[in-house]
């Protein structure tokens, strides 16, 4: 893993060429694949989707990186509706970081020191991405497992206490330059 430092070598790990090859990997009920096909290439297509196994001991499931990809964890045990919800989460955190939000909310008041402001902004950018990533799925033809789910995939908005000295001892042990390069080195790229 020592050479997944280098960006070259990093634009090919996990790299999905398209949300059917997601899908498939995934292994989301063919019957269903259309639908969500249809509907991501009519509001994702631009977006890069990445799935291997992160190098990290921490339950980090996925992550945004940058304006337009994602990451997700490809060794977390979980449905495969779980992992399609948690891919339209994190590109739901992309719309945050291309609106300059996600920064100043999410990672730059961790960098200040202010717990107060971070988890104000952690519970209204969590819930945000949820309930996007909820209405895409019910979109999607996944209401009745979104129903069924939903209390559990919005634990994360009650996650800020744990996640506020998880973000502060990863930021002092890596010196990242911005939340990409946090995310990047604590999946191990």
């Amino acid at each position: 893993m020592k050479y997944l430092n280098s960006w070259k070598l990093f634009e090919d790990i996990g790299q999905i060429d398209t949300i059917d090859s997601f899908l498939n990997q995934l292994g989301i009920d063919n019957r269903k694949k259309p639908q969500v096909e249809e509907w991501w290439n009519q509001n994702r297509k631009d977006f890069k989707i990445r799935y291997f196994p992160f190098n990290t001991t921490k339950p980090i499931a996925g992550v945004f990186l940058g304006f337009d990809e994602i990451a997700i964890n490809q060794t977390m045990f979980m449905p495969p509706v779980i992992k399609l919800f948690l891919a339209l989460h994190e590109s739901r955190h992309c719309d945050q970081h291309r609106q300059g939000i996600l920064m100043k909310g999410y990672y730059d008041t961790v960098v200040r020191g202010d717990k107060d402001s971070f988890l104000e902004s952690y519970i209204e950018l969590e819930r945000d991405a949820n309930d996007f990533a909820i209405q895409s799925m019910r979109e999607c033809g996944f209401e009745r497992d979104i129903n069924m789910a939903e209390s559990g995939l919005r634990m994360n908005e009650r996650a800020g206490e744990m996640v506020y000295p998880m973000m502060r001892s990863d930021i002092q042990k890596y010196q990242p330059k911005d939340f990409i390069d946090l995310l990047k080195k604590q999946i191990g790229l």
